[in-house]
């Protein structure tokens, strides 16, 4: 067991996923500022944030092969619970007797307010079918992970190897997790650790995105045709 717990505590530098000191450090109730350990709004991931229903529009064009399918998710909706720019509160305020507390009250601005309206952002919240690409950009395919974590879909990127997640749909079969969602590319714990991450980990992305890698991790036709053109 203490050989166990030595070999967990050796890997903390690469494995370790926490908020503390990234932008997500909010407040001096660090986690309670997203989870509660009761009367939680949703079951998982004992989730602290409420708001009226939002309905948001998409992502949509003539050249997006893989149309959305309905609303956001929950790897993007409890994003937006903040990011859509309406304000939310928290189901369980810290303190006796969960009594009200604006501090933990969020409205964001900014470059972090997307809204309500997401057609001028990356799409997201559609079922991920590398075959539903006509215009051959080549994406590719989504592979089965193993030891099979959850989600245990993702695409591997095609030249940093990093694992972008696929989510489920609501449901818990296995075949559910295709769905990309704002946690495919961001990492809201701060869990990647890579070279020169820097500015990146301000955007909690799951990879350094020096000289577009990240997009052309998942865009490998313009990966190559970049690489004509540097030859």
């Amino acid at each position: 067991m203490l050989a166990l717990a030595l070999s967990l505590l050796s890997g903390v530098a690469t494995v370790w996923a926490t908020v503390i000191g990234t932008p997500h450090d909010l407040g001096s109730e660090t986690c309670a500022m997203c989870h509660t350990p009761h009367s939680s709004a949703r079951q998982y991931p004992l989730w602290n944030r409420i708001q009226p229903a939002q309905t948001y529009t998409l992502y949509s064009s003539i050249s997006f092969d893989m149309s959305p399918t309905g609303q956001p998710r929950s790897a993007s909706s409890l994003c937006l619970v903040c990011h859509n720019g309406i304000a939310s509160t928290l189901v369980n305020y810290s303190g006796l007797c969960s009594n009200p507390d604006a501090a933990y009250d969020i409205e964001v601005a900014g470059c972090a307010d997307l809204g309500t309206d997401l057609t001028n952002e990356h799409p997201m919240g559609f079922n991920y079918n590398a075959s539903l690409d006509p215009d051959k950009n080549g994406f590719p395919a989504a592979s089965q992970i193993t030891p099979t974590p959850s989600p245990s879909r993702a695409i591997v990127g095609g030249i940093s190897g990093t694992k972008y997640f696929l989510y489920d749909n609501g449901n818990t079969t296995d075949a559910e997790y295709n769905y990309f969602e704002c946690a495919t590319c961001h990492s809201v714990h701060d869990l990647s650790i890579y070279p020169g991450k820097g500015d990146y980990q301000r955007h909690f992305l799951r990879s350094d995105n020096t000289g577009s890698q990240m997009c052309l991790d998942c865009h490998t036709m313009m990966a190559h045709r970049v690489q004509v053109l540097v030859i």
